[in-house]
């Protein structure tokens, strides 16, 4: 009786937090908006620095790996040997995920003195966050899917691209919960989700490809559960193709951590006032 009440919990809590999503969707609008200015208020460029990051970026990495370093590839296993489209093609959708969990980590935290003073759906909180952190970095990845226009690299394939930011995304949210409302209770998580990240950038396969990594390591990769969406990202963008096996892969980790993270969030959420 209490699995069944478990699982009924875990199916529900991702269904509340897309009924709260409906419902409060002016709220989250308004909430949205500020969490973009605010990320330039008071700057001179303004939103300029959308392009402008990104941009400088993008010429550092072709600098360094194409003129200095003169990295190349095997065309055959990325899709291409040029070692910063490869590059470029995971790091952007990486950036949008760890930034995205160090925004929301600390979220509640930040926002303790609405939470305890005022009636406020807080499951916008992380949602919002997260949302910030992916236009921002969306930008970026525009620009970039830009160039490969140009480059002539575009293909049907990229139909599939919509589909696979939208399971990265709701991936995401469910860590995103999860850890949001475990720092609430354990403020040591801000400290050490940097490390974590910094551990997790290397073992994914952002820098290199899979056939550097030991034979007998690679089947490792599929208990890292960031691997399938990076490699999709690579293969879609850059190889043209979409592995149906992998994006399966993706979907059951995406529907683990939304049904996981909200789960969570929800059966703590009656006790953040108490310790905020």
């Amino acid at each position: 009786m209490y699995l069944f009440h478990i699982v009924r919990g875990m199916v529900y809590a991702p269904v509340q937090w897309t009924l709260v999503f409906i419902r409060h969707r002016d709220l989250f609008k308004e909430f949205f908006s500020r969490e973009i200015h605010g990320r330039f208020a008071g700057s001179i460029g303004g939103p300029l620095w959308l392009l402008i990051t990104p941009l400088s970026q993008i010429l550092v990495y072709s600098f360094v790996f194409s003129v200095v370093l003169k990295i190349r590839l095997p065309r055959q296993e990325v899709g291409t040997d040029s070692f910063v489209l490869f590059l470029l093609a995971g790091l952007f959708p990486w950036m949008a995920f760890s930034e995205g969990l160090t925004r929301c980590t600390g979220i509640l935290i930040e926002n303790a003195n609405i939470i305890t003073k005022v009636v406020l759906p807080i499951e916008l909180l992380p949602m919002v966050g997260l949302s910030g952190i992916f236009f921002v970095n969306g930008v970026g990845m525009a620009i970039f899917v830009a160039y490969l226009v140009w480059a002539g690299f575009i293909s049907w394939a990229w139909l599939w691209l919509p589909v696979l930011i939208l399971l990265f995304f709701l991936f995401t949210v469910g860590l995103a919960a999860l850890l949001s409302a475990l720092c609430v209770f354990l403020r040591d998580t801000q400290q050490l989700l940097p490390i974590i990240i910094f551990i997790w950038f290397y073992l994914t396969p952002i820098i290199y490809p899979v056939s550097m990594i030991p034979s007998q390591f690679r089947v490792y990769l599929f208990f890292n559960p960031v691997f399938p969406f990076i490699k999709l990202f690579q293969q879609t963008l850059l190889h043209q193709t979409m592995d149906p096996e992998l994006l399966a892969i993706a979907a059951v980790w995406t529907l683990i951590s939304l049904l996981g993270g909200t789960f969570f969030f929800e059966r703590l959420r009656h006790s953040f006032a108490d310790v905020l």
